[in-house]
């Protein structure tokens, strides 16, 4: 992920992104505005704990941190609680950071959720936990979709709290918390049997104002719905896996 593009990787309490873009200014900047925002979200929270521990939408104070508001409204949208934004929230102001002090190409990932910004084309690889499909979809992001997100939920991988069951749901949007919102809010749609949870799922994907697409994988299956980026395989198995057990 990233062509000629420095690295970084920023470890702030519980925040671990990695950090590309094309100079060290960009970098520092997109450090600091992560930095800063998750230190606003803290005050905020010690003022109302309810934001951090309710997996509903809450109301905010009207003159809430910016970074606040984005992630109540994506919970809104997407009906859950607001910290299911929280990591494609600030993946999204570390690339605004970084675009503000010049980079053409930046890219935040954070805890597996992505915002990129550029003109060139990236490859996103899906880990799925113990699917057959697991690292062998990956999607082609062109610059022609950019500033994007790309952020996954999975209910067997990670520590990030699901009710679902599906090895990965990644969503793709214009805003870093509507797609980390909205992942969370498809993946607790997965449970049960594999097709019919997918198929369940990806009715709840239709109905979130702004998801532009979502892949779903969940063991041996493989839903889609919307506008997907082009889906490169890595190797035959996942391409026949993919083509046999596609649901639409």
């Amino acid at each position: 992920m990233g062509k000629n593009l420095i690295s970084y990787r920023l470890i702030y309490k519980e925040t671990d992104a990695l950090i590309k873009a094309e100079s060290e200014d960009a970098i520092w900047a997109a450090r600091r505005a992560i930095i800063d925002n998750r230190n606003e979200l803290e005050r905020y929270i010690f003022r109302d704990p309810w934001f951090k521990y309710s997996f509903e939408p809450v109301e905010v104070e009207h003159r809430a941190p910016e970074i606040v508001g984005r992630m109540a409204e994506a919970a809104k949208v997407a009906r859950v609680g607001p910290m299911a934004a929280v990591a494609g929230a600030l993946a999204q102001v570390g690339v605004e950071g970084a675009v503000k002090a010049g980079a053409r190409n930046a890219i935040v990932e954070n805890g597996g959720d992505i915002y990129m910004h550029g003109d060139e084309s990236y490859r996103v690889a899906i880990h799925a936990g113990g699917s057959p499909l697991s690292n062998k979809l990956a999607l082609e992001i062109e610059p022609s979709m950019m500033p994007v997100s790309v952020c996954t939920s999975s209910g067997s991988v990670g520590p990030s709290i699901s009710f679902g069951n599906a090895d990965a749901v990644t969503v793709i949007a214009k805003s870093g918390a509507l797609a980390d919102a909205a992942a969370t809010s498809i993946c607790n749609e997965t449970r049960g049997e594999p097709k019919q949870a997918i198929i369940r799922a990806l009715e709840r994907a239709k109905n979130i104002h702004g998801v532009i697409s979502v892949l779903i994988i969940y063991g041996n299956y493989v839903g889609h719905w919307g506008v997907l980026p082009e889906v490169i395989f890595t190797d035959r198995v996942g391409e026949e896996l993919a083509k046999r057990l596609s649901i639409e």
